[in-house]
């Protein structure tokens, strides 16, 4: 008699949560029907005129794989929406331009260049920029992306600090030593600064010269930039940057900004430029109502990977800081868009400083299955490092900014010991084993000889491997391999110069470049989809519906994240819308 109330409980239970599935997707999906028919009518309550307000004052880069985010209609745009979105308006007669508030700007040097190139487009299509920011901060980024305007605007009680480049680097050797923590680690080789974070107290002559080398290009880039969008010579920028930061009167007086003024006294003038009635509308809320440029036609698929590179979850790595990228649903994503036949190339956004080794290898296996089948085009963002550099390799073309953080192709590993730390606070730890390296990742005592010969072992094999599948890839001889390998780190300039990268560009150019990879015209429509594609409405219902009750709890606690990707899928045709160890890893 219980074991017959149990059954029926369970059963009850099942149904219940069943329903509540069930009514969470309905009411969503009436949500969205709702919203998709006012997104049909959106393009009616547009302003006859208008200029368009920007605001970048959080970090730009890609959505991740996996990201509720990437789901939800009112979403923070990506630098790829901002790029959609100025493309819809260049051609758009009701747009007079553009108001940039860079107040507070963050923002990476390829991200900050591809902002500017979209900017530069945006005003050869005849329209204007207005700049504004109440001060532009140090060191750089808010005012490198203000220059890409032909108006610059300053508030008179704010700074211009344009004061240059810098890399600052942690030491935390003295601070695990205080806490009788030890680290253990090799890396592959002397440029390979990661290491040196845990085991030095300075940096090394070798990663110190490949450092500078790096922020020297990057300085380069920026006053050549700086340079030429303002009509001065470069000496004369870096003669201002020297004497920066300079005030609202010395940075009039420089040529530096145009106009002294307020907010509200910019954007009347941008309101006054753009002619009689017209309003000014936020990027976000215009790319919503006029609808993405690239909706028709031949299908791109657009797979993102942003973050420290793990293998997947449950695997024991995590991102130290920062965002992950998760080998598992960025290799699936491109396996599946690789086996759509709807889509003609795919576009891989990539922006991270590595990660997994083995979660690398992963992601640069499907690239490299999926280049069989179609072209595949990187797009390499702020930073495309060691794993972040491993996974784009196999790629047909490989796209980057000037100023993307490139290469870093080495590899480290190891641990940390914290067997005088727990000592200190009292803990013992005893163990049984079986195995000569059973206990070989173990925090609670240092390697053994042979333990250390397999570490170093491990980091040669890998290494070997890194190196020779970039010489595959890249056409480079043993040679040329070395000069850019042993863990340097490169701008895209220079990465270019070494033949890691093929040329120029950000989202707009991989693009172009996939269209022109699957054999369309240059000016062919296209359809860019994401890809995961969000689950269909009415398999999240059979799920339920059919699940006992461990997959009913399951799924129901997933519902959401399943049902606002299919919202998405739904508003988007409607026109709306660390350090990974162990053992090794490629940071």
């Amino acid at each position: 008699m219980l074991r017959l109330l149990g059954r029926f409980l369970r059963r009850l239970m099942v149904l219940l949560f069943a329903f509540v599935g069930a009514v969470v997707v309905c009411l969503g999906a009436a949500a969205g029907l709702l919203y998709l028919w006012v997104s049909t009518v959106g393009d009616n309550r547009l302003p006859s005129r208008m200029v368009l307000s920007m605001r970048p004052d959080a970090a730009l880069g890609s959505e991740d794989v996996g990201s509720l985010s990437r789901f939800l209609p009112l979403r923070q745009l990506s630098l790829e929406d901002i790029v959609e979105a100025l493309e819809r308006a260049e051609q758009d007669d009701r747009v007079a331009g553009l108001f940039l508030d860079v107040s507070g700007a963050s923002a990476g040097m390829g991200e900050a260049q591809e902002l500017r190139d979209a900017v530069g487009r945006f005003q050869n299509a005849g329209k204007f920029v207005l700049a504004y920011a109440d001060t532009y901060e140090e060191p750089s980024a808010p005012y490198y992306i203000a220059s890409a305007a032909h108006d610059i605007w300053l508030q008179p009680s704010g700074d211009l600090g344009l004061t240059g480049v810098a890399l600052q680097s942690f030491f935390l050797k003295g601070a695990l030593d205080r806490l009788g923590v030890h680290a253990e680690f090799g890396g592959r080789y002397e440029y390979k600064g990661a290491v040196e974070t845990f085991t030095a107290e300075a940096m090394s002559a070798p990663v110190r010269q490949n450092l500078q080398t790096l922020v020297d290009g990057w300085f380069k880039q920026l006053s050549r930039d700086i340079a030429g969008a303002r009509g001065l010579g470069e000496p004369a920028v870096r003669g201002l940057i020297d004497r920066a930061p300079l005030g609202a009167d010395e940075a009039l007086g420089a040529k530096l900004v145009d106009h002294l003024g307020y907010r509200g006294e910019a954007t009347a003038e941008a309101r006054k430029r753009a002619g009689p009635g017209a309003e000014l509308m936020t990027l976000e809320r215009y790319l919503k109502r006029a609808g993405r440029p690239h909706e028709r036609g031949p299908t791109i698929a657009v797979i993102h990977g942003r973050g420290t590179i793990v293998r997947a979850p449950g695997s024991g790595e995590t991102a130290v800081f920062g965002r992950q990228m998760r080998a598992d649903a960025v290799a699936r994503a491109i396996a599946a868009a690789a086996a759509d036949s709807d889509v003609r190339a795919i576009v891989l956004r990539i922006d991270s400083p590595g990660g997994s080794y083995v979660g690398s290898d992963t992601v640069w296996h499907e690239v490299e299955a999926a280049r069989q089948k179609k072209p595949v085009i990187a797009s390499l963002g702020d930073v495309a490092a060691s794993g972040g550099y491993f996974v784009a390799m196999g790629a047909t073309r490989i796209l980057a900014e000037p100023g993307t953080l490139t290469g870093s192709i080495g590899v480290f590993g190891g641990k940390f010991v914290a067997s005088d730390f727990m000592r200190d606070l009292g803990v013992a730890v005893d163990s049984v084993e079986a195995g000569a390296h059973v206990g070989m990742w173990s925090a609670t005592r240092a390697f053994t000889e042979a333990e250390r010969a397999r570490l170093e072992a491990q980091l040669d094999r890998i290494y070997k491997d890194f190196t020779g599948k970039v010489a595959a890839a890249r056409g480079l001889s043993a040679e040329q391999i070395d000069a850019s390998a042993r863990g340097r780190v490169w701008t895209g300039e220079d990465a270019k110069a070494l033949g890691l990268i093929d040329g120029y560009g950000g989202y707009r150019a991989a693009l172009s470049l996939a269209r022109e990879a699957a054999g369309l015209a240059a000016d062919a429509p296209i359809t860019v989809e994401e890809f995961p594609r969000p689950r269909r409405l009415w398999d999240i219902v059979d799920a339920l519906l059919d699940a006992d009750l461990q997959e009913s709890l399951r799924l129901t606690l997933a519902a959401d994240r399943a049902l606002l990707g299919w919202l998405r899928h739904l508003l988007t045709k409607a026109g709306g819308a660390g350090l990974a160890m162990p053992p090794l890893a490629l940071p």
